[in-house]
């Protein structure tokens, strides 16, 4: 028996994948952890955390696909973008992991931005700088926490650390350290310039392969701890969005992946490392051969409609979320949300804003607040689309991704206000799909990613389509929520009272 392993390192789980060759899902296990907040502001993981779960994970799946060891022919990864694993020189964990949604380097960021014009910075990286991306993070480490940064070795992102447990050698690929802020996405090589003036050492960086090669095999320690065969094929992987892209089939411009999970991401591959002008969104390396892609990021999709179930509706599931939200006409009578729980990405790249409701009246209950959270959700990805069409990228097609994508009624919000079909992937957890056909092509049981996708890939052809009766009210109330951000910016810096002092912001 034949098998593939894809492992997903997510913000919220881990996941292990066993797929047959032709895509057959044989085996799947999901484990949840939180992310740790110690102080305001700061989101962390435990590596050695994220060990743990693969390797039961990897137990669970396996007893399921009926498989041992010698079954499995590759193993490829899957991860959450831009975090900070640092490392000393015997490999081992510094601090906890700072992930993608921390917000402490605010004055990392604005040191970045205040050396760099966007010129600069479109010339050097393509990209804006973002709190929690790996380049400000480590900035941070070496201005609080000194001894640590003279400690560090390495640095490496999150599922390279699991990468590495089950190899025992330390790398990185190129779609994942696109995302770090430390890289030329357009010329492909750390950018030199950027660190020395930002006072990094470059040496901290690794050498970077690419998502399919083959990076080592499996250790007799790892073997021991998670019931794989020592020496089994282990390919580099990539990043959760050109890996749940692959999984989509999404290889070449004329496609667009939408995806709702904790956060919320637009994606459609380039063929030339084209950037906003502005750096409103995200230009890096596609996990196909001479390929790029746009990124436009929403930091709380999902994690918006948690925070109202868990903090505020008393922990309902998802299915009685939208349950209740269907009882709501389009538009949740003049209700609108900014889904800024955690600062904004694209457009505003703005870590100040903030989570906001417009509109309530004493008409509204929790069915309107729900909805009303959907179709922001809905709202901040439209605002990355916009982009997209500005720079004249392709997007025939929108393929719909992530656990919205569990919901008919949030496929419908989506359509009707990007104004767009959306089609659905009938592949189960996509990001562990890309990872496992990663892997498939490192072992060469594809030819190539066309010859992955055409084998595993399956597209429902029947899309959901935007309802003209609702077109008109979401093109006046998407109006107005752009008009909240703009009206409220300095309200939001000012709201942060202890971030002020005699009229200066304090980080």
């Amino acid at each position: 028996m034949t098998l593939l392993l894809g492992i997903d390192i997510g913000t919220s789980s881990v996941k292990a994948m066993v797929m047959q060759p032709e895509g057959k899902i044989s085996g799947f296990s999901q484990l949840d952890y939180d992310i740790n907040i110690p102080s305001a502001g700061y989101a962390e993981q435990n590596p050695e955390l994220w060990w743990d779960l693969v390797c039961r994970t990897i137990s669970i799946a396996m007893l399921q696909a009926h498989a041992v060891g010698e079954d499995i022919a590759g193993i490829g990864f899957s991860g959450q973008m831009h975090g900070l694993v640092a490392l000393d020189q015997d490999g081992n964990v510094l601090r906890p992991a700072i992930i993608w949604c921390d917000q402490r380097t605010i004055k990392q960021k604005e040191f970045i931005e205040t050396t760099f014009t966007q010129k600069q910075l479109g010339t050097l990286v393509q990209n804006s700088v973002s709190t929690g991306f790996q380049l400000v993070s480590l900035m941070w480490i070496k201005e609080n926490e000194p001894d640590i940064y003279n400690r560090i070795d390495k640095v490496i992102l999150p599922k390279d650390y699991v990468r590495y447990r089950l190899t025992g050698r330390i790398g990185v690929e190129t779609t994942d350290v696109s995302s770090t802020s430390a890289y030329n996405v357009a010329n492909r090589h750390w950018s030199g310039e950027l660190l020395t003036q930002v006072g990094i050492d470059p040496a901290l960086f690794p050498e970077v392969g690419e998502p399919w090669e083959w990076f080592g095999t499996v250790s007799d320690q790892a073997a021991s701890e998670t019931g794989l065969k020592q020496g089994t094929p282990v390919v580099y992987g990539g990043a959760d969005q050109p890996m749940q892209a692959i999984g989509n089939g999404i290889i070449h411009p004329g496609t667009v992946s939408c995806t709702i999970g904790t956060g919320g991401q637009l994606f459609t591959p380039i063929d030339q490392p084209i950037y906003d002008s502005k750096l409103r969104t995200h230009t890096y390396i596609h996990a196909v051969p001479d390929k790029w892609y746009l990124l436009g990021a929403t930091m709380s999709a999902g994690l918006s409609l948690k925070w109202l179930a868990t903090q505020v509706l008393n922990n309902q599931d998802f299915n009685t979320l939208t349950d209740k939200a269907k009882l709501v006409p389009p538009g949740s009578e003049r209700l609108l949300f900014l889904p800024y729980l955690t600062g904004d990405r694209t457009p505003h790249m703005d870590p100040f804003s903030k989570g906001l409701f417009f509109g309530l009246t004493l008409k509204h209950h929790d069915a309107h607040l729900i909805r009303a959270v959907m179709e922001g959700v809905a709202y901040s990805l439209r605002d990355g689309l916009e982009i997209f069409k500005d720079l004249g990228a392709d997007m025939k097609k929108i393929i719909v991704s992530g656990g919205g994508a569990k919901s008919q009624l949030w496929k419908q919000i989506l359509a009707d206000i990007l104004d767009r079909d959306v089609y659905t992937s009938e592949m189960r957890e996509q990001a562990c799909v890309g990872a496992a056909m990663m892997a498939g092509i490192g072992v060469k049981i594809y030819d190539n990613l066309e010859h992955a996708c055409a084998t595993v890939v399956k597209i429902n052809d029947i899309p959901v389509s935007p309802r003209d009766e609702n077109r008109q009210l979401y093109e006046h109330q998407y109006a107005i929520y752009r008009k909240l951000y703009e009206n409220n910016r300095d309200l939001f810096i000012e709201l942060d009272t202890e971030k002020l002092q005699d009229g200066v912001v304090k980080v």
